[in-house]
Parts: C-alpha cells; structure tokens; sequence
C-alpha cells in the first residue's frame, strides 16, 4: 500500500506569535482543536480529499505541518493567518497603544465565508469550547462543509450533530444552506468578499437565523471588512469603559451602531481588532467587578485608573 509522507513549511511573522490567544475566541479558530501533541489541528477537505494540518508556534512564525501535500496548502494557510494585530493601524489612543503591545501577538484569521457563517450560528450563545466540539462533527457527517451537503442532510442527523450547539439551529442551518446552494457558492463567496458592507449585510441579515451580530461577524473575518464590526456584550462594556466609545448603557440597534461608529475612527483596522475587547472583558474587566488592580489598562482607563493618593505612593 503506497504511503504519501508528511510535509512541513512556515509561515513567517514579524512579531513571534502567540498561538493560544490567537485560537481564544475568534470565529474561524473553533474550527481548529488543541493538539494532545502541541499546537492546533484540523482537517481541510482539497479537491474532495481530508488533508490533517497542525499548526505550531515556530522560530519567526508558525511551523505548519500537513498529512500530505497540496499546491494549494501554502496559499490557503497565509490566507487563514495573514497579519498580527501588531500589524494593524488603530490609531494612536494611549488605551489602543496598550492593546496593541499586549495582543500584538495575536493572529487576526480569515475563513471562507460559508464556513464562518455556519460557525457563528453554531456560536450563537454558546461558548467556544461548545463549538469546538461540535463543528469537526458536523464537517464529518457532510464528508466535507459544502452549501450542498450541508442542506442535503438529514435534519434528524444534523439535530444530533449539533445538539449541544442547540438543536433547533438544525432548521436554520438546512435552510440557510438551501438558499446559498440554490444560489451558488462562488455567488456567495462574491456577494461576501467582493462587494459593498451594506449589500453584504442586508443580504446575509436576510437569511435564517442571521442578525446584525453574525452577519458583521462573517464580514469581518471573511471580507476583511473595516465599516462595521460585531458587537457583543464584551466590546459594549469594555469599550465605554476604558473611554473608546460610550453609550447610554443599552444596547438597542440605533446604540450599536452610534458604538461602532466611535471605534472606527480610531484607526482604519479597528473592526478587525475588535476581538481584544473580548480577551480583556472576559479576563479583567468583567461585567461584575472588574479586576482593575490587575488590569495592564489600569492608567489609561476612565473606569479603574488609580486614585490621585495611591498614584503619590507609586
């Protein structure tokens, strides 16, 4: 029986990355698993054939290595992981600065756009590790995620598959996977990546199941997009409270985008750095009480900035 040897490249970066924050929370990274050995894996479905890649932190980069090889592996993994946010303008802010030495480590992914949305419905309050688990289950069950395969599958099964996701996203998934199918995937993947935000948006917020927070989703991390951005209730608090952006306290459509509005124009790359807000509203700045003696924001920030007596003992 012939045997096709594993193969090995880089992936090089400027700033050495960190691969665990990277693989935290962002939507095209709960398709990835940790790997027992190191690093994380998936399987990527080329030409109708499973290729196992595992990615590792390396020397100036990430080290990818692959069951088999592909001519168009290289490509498609720079394109999954093409810029640092220590790579991205977002201006200038003292609270911005901050941000950009903590996490300038972080990759910002990309995804196709059909499997980021089928992702992003599947995370629909649900956490991370949840997806994690369900999505490499589904993509089994479809031999490969295809708009086709996915709608052409059993509803019961596709329950079954995504129950701890919520069973009843079973119905929106089969149709949603219906109309981009009827439609046309490479249709699909040009409404999203090619044209304007605002047809994008209306076009996916059109479709089962898909709101204002996940249609943004699909657009910034598969179109790269830089006029809109989700909002979650991580960005909502976190944002008001280190003075980016502030609102009214609650989070009605016409406030959200009046948010958005205020972070862009901070700097051109902000919606793509939108997720560090996450990684802090879910380490130190919590809803309750935020932890913000332990907070590297601390100086800079409105919220927790030191008093004028404890900044003398300093």
């Amino acid at each position: 029986m012939s045997t096709t040897a594993a193969v090995g490249f880089d992936l090089p970066f400027t700033t050495p990355p960190d691969l665990d924050a990277t693989m935290d929370i962002q939507i095209p990274a709960l398709a990835w698993q940790p790997n027992p050995a190191g690093g994380y894996r998936r399987v990527l479905n080329l030409d109708g054939h499973p290729i196992d890649v595992t990615v590792r932190e390396g020397d100036g980069g990430l080290h990818v290595t692959a069951s088999q090889p592909h001519d168009e592996l290289p490509g498609l993994l720079r394109r999954m992981f093409p810029i640092q946010v220590a790579d991205l303008d977002v201006g200038t802010n003292p609270i911005w600065t901050q941000l950009q030495a903590r996490y300038g480590g972080v990759i910002v992914m990309w995804a196709p756009p059909f499997e980021a949305l089928v992702i992003t419905v599947l995370s629909q309050n649900r956490t991370g590790e949840i997806v994690r688990r369900v999505y490499p289950a589904l993509e089994q069950h479809c031999n490969g995620l295809t708009p086709e395969s996915l709608a052409a599958l059993d509803r019961d099964v596709l329950r079954a598959a995504i129950r701890s996701a919520g069973p009843y996203k079973a119905d929106r998934l089969g149709e949603l996977a219906a109309l981009v199918a009827a439609d046309g995937l490479d249709r699909f993947d040009e409404r999203i990546m090619h044209g304007s935000t605002a047809d994008a948006l209306a076009y996916l917020e059109a479709l089962p199941g898909v709101a204002h927070k996940t249609a943004a989703c699909v657009l910034v991390f598969s179109a790269r997009t830089t006029t809109t951005m989700p909002v979650d209730v991580h960005l909502f608090r976190v944002a008001d409270r280190l003075g980016l952006a502030h609102h009214d306290g609650k989070l009605t459509p016409s406030v959200r985008n009046a948010v958005i509005a205020q972070l862009l124009t901070h700097g051109a790359d902000v919606a793509l750095a939108h997720f560090v807000f996450l990684l802090v509203g879910r380490t130190t700045c919590t809803a309750g009480t935020p932890a913000c003696t332990a907070c590297f924001l601390r100086r800079d920030c409105r919220h927790g900035a030191p008093a004028p007596n404890e900044e003398n003992q300093r």
